[in-house]
């Protein structure tokens, strides 16, 4: 999936299996989880605020 599409996100607990895949996703997050997507929703807001 992430070598499929450009604009790919991973929550931060995919830094455990990062090896293990063949392209790593775009963005990782700070947080994990829920906190890792709203962490990315809210730079995509923010983003387009600008």
């Amino acid at each position: 999936m992430f070598a499929h599409y450009r604009h790919t996100l991973g929550v931060s607990t995919i830094t455990a299996c990062l090896h293990e895949l063949p392209r790593a996703p775009a963005w990782i997050s700070s947080g994990p989880g829920g906190a890792g997507f709203v962490e990315f929703a809210q730079a995509i807001l923010a983003d387009q605020a600008q």
